[in-house]
């Protein structure tokens, strides 16, 4: 995902089409994926609606309160439908994880919508950016082993929580077992260029 840099109109786009990732790899069954993608959502989500709360909803609030309260209520649930798929565990329940993306995309497109009827202007106002580009994969080939596998466990030692993509000459069969004792997860697959990458992750109870 590319980093956006432009206005509120292209992040709802840019919002929409990771939802979609999510609910794509979510009807193919690619849970490591779905969390991924999901994770990207959250994320941009929660700063998009920080922004418009802080420097966009005080200017409309002059104009229009009822409306603004609306809006307010719409990030509400949107938080909650953000919980509710956080908490969930989609490899279990997928087609109520896909109902309940289905309900977030729709309560989306509306919010969008009513913001865009209340001011005019909205679409080319200008904000931060959301970064929501996967952090790069560590490229481990061309070192010995055994310290790619060191350099892996001290990488999510560092960052316990988060995923971790890494780039490695061959399938890390040995590592598999590693990862299951302490706890994580792992789906992987061949490069284009020859290597094998491997993402990562805390596996879920």
């Amino acid at each position: 995902m590319n980093e956006l840099t432009g206005s509120l109109d292209a992040q709802h786009a840019q919002l929409a089409r990771i939802l979609e990732a999510v609910a794509a790899a979510g009807r193919a069954g690619r849970w490591p994926e779905y969390r991924r993608q999901f994770g990207a959502l959250r994320e941009g989500l929660a700063r998009h609606m920080a922004f418009e709360e802080e420097a966009l909803f005080p200017l409309l609030e002059e104009r229009a309160a009822a409306a603004v309260k609306s809006l307010r209520e719409d990030h509400a649930q949107l938080r909650r439908h953000l919980e509710t798929l956080g908490a969930a565990a989609p490899e279990r329940d997928p087609d109520g994880c896909l109902a309940e993306l289905d309900d977030l995309s729709e309560l989306m497109r509306l919010h969008h919508d009513a913001e865009l009827a209340l001011d005019p202007e909205y679409a080319s106002r200008l904000m931060p950016p959301l970064a929501l580009e996967d952090p790069p994969a560590m490229d481990l080939r061309g070192l010995q082993p055994p310290e790619p596998i060191v350099r892996i466990f001290q990488a999510l030692e560092r960052s316990p929580g988060a995923p971790l993509r890494v780039i490695l000459p061959h399938e890390p069969v040995p590592l598999y077992g590693l990862l299951r004792e302490r706890g994580y997860s792992y789906a992987g697959a061949p490069r284009p260029d020859g290597g094998f990458e491997v993402l990562i992750e805390r596996a879920q109870s």
